[in-house]
């Protein structure tokens, strides 16, 4: 089976956990939008959604089709760029097992060019993590202009707009709001920017809990459920082969080995498992990503 695509922005996966968690089924997620309010009338160019959900473990949040980035019960979206004109937010959240909930806002996008914008450059990472910036202007800038970087209202930056930081380094996971003031064309504008920095253990927790599902459904001889720790597209590719195991499921789940180490990110992991064969080890590669609906599941094996 193929990879699909690079892992981005990869960090070690750190010491083994010597468990995986278990993934509760049954339970329905909810999700509420933040922001945009309803019926906001929003300017130009790239803005932001951003809300709060819940769920187990490996509940998946997706912006119109687009999967968020989530950290504990809060979730940012990728930034988008629609065209002027009535817009509406569809806002999902979906459990490993396909339970879903959603939410709509109804917005309407302007013309305008902003008068400031501040944009990341990385749409996160795992602490600790340098993150760029870039401030763009839509008119004359008068005076200093002013960036909190972590939303602590204290400003890490003051000065003209020649000076500004290009970076700035987020030492502790969470969900940072990065805002930058200044006067622009006599006006006193804002623009704002969010950033999912994420802890490596709970990242790892999510991908070890994919596959020990994977494993667990093998044992108990569950073909769909087997099936589910799989994308949606390989679901039907392997089909035939799980199918074609029948009562040697349980046999191959002791074949898979266990995660040894490898590699994660925001929204993926590449990692190796381990098992014993004619007295000595092998490493054979697994990955497992996010899908369209946010919810991670192995892609390679």
């Amino acid at each position: 089976m193929q990879a699909k695509g690079p892992l981005r922005v990869p960090f070690d996966l750190g010491k083994p956990l010597g468990y995986a968690p278990r993934i509760a089924k049954g339970i329905t997620p909810t999700i509420t939008i933040v922001s945009p309010s309803d019926g906001a009338t929003l300017p130009g160019r790239t803005f932001e959604i951003r809300g709060t959900f819940t769920g187990p473990i490996n509940t998946g949040v997706s912006i119109n089709g687009s999967p968020a980035r989530t950290f504990g019960t809060q979730w940012v979206a990728t930034p988008i760029r629609p065209p002027a004109g009535p817009f509406v937010i569809n806002a999902v959240a979906t459990a490993y097992d396909g339970i879903m909930a959603n939410v709509s806002r109804s917005v309407t996008v302007g013309n305008t060019v902003p008068l400031i914008e501040l944009l990341t450059k990385q749409p996160g990472n795992i602490a600790p993590a340098v993150i760029g910036f870039t401030l763009r202007f839509g008119g004359v800038v008068t005076g200093n202009v002013q960036i909190d970087f972590n939303g602590d209202s204290v400003n890490e930056y003051d000065g003209p707009p020649t000076g500004i930081l290009s970076s700035y380094n987020y030492a502790m996971p969470g969900v940072y709001t990065a805002r930058a003031q200044a006067t622009v064309d006599n006006l006193s504008v804002t623009s704002e920017a969010h950033l999912v920095i994420v802890d490596v253990i709970a990242q790892r927790e999510r991908a070890c809990a994919v596959y020990g599902e994977l494993r667990s459904a093998l044992v108990a001889n569950n073909l769909e459920a087997s099936l589910r720790a799989f994308t949606t597209h390989q679901q039907e590719a392997l089909r035939p082969f799980f199918t074609a195991l029948g009562n040697n499921r349980p046999v191959f789940a002791t074949r898979l080995g266990t995660i040894a180490n490898g590699l994660i990110g925001l929204d993926s992991a590449k990692l190796r498992t381990l098992r014993i064969e004619a007295a000595l080890p092998v490493l054979y590669p697994l990955e497992i990503a996010a899908g369209e609906d946010g919810v991670w599941r192995v892609i390679s094996f």
